[in-house]
């Protein structure tokens, strides 16, 4: 996934502006990784949203 779909996936979503800047910092330093955006996604309150990867 580009940045660009990550930021409107977040974007419909619902995150606010602020909210969507701190996550794509996240993913620029430490790369992309669904389960982790996933579950800062629910620790924040939103429901998750990268679910299509591979289980464990």
């Amino acid at each position: 996934m580009t940045l660009e779909e990550i930021e409107f996936e977040l974007e419909l979503a619902g995150l606010s502006r602020e909210q969507q800047i701190k996550l794509i910092s996240s993913i620029k330093r430490n790369g992309f990784d669904a389960k982790t955006v996933d579950k800062k996604l629910q620790l924040m309150g939103f429901e998750p949203i990268f679910t299509i990867y591979d289980e464990d």
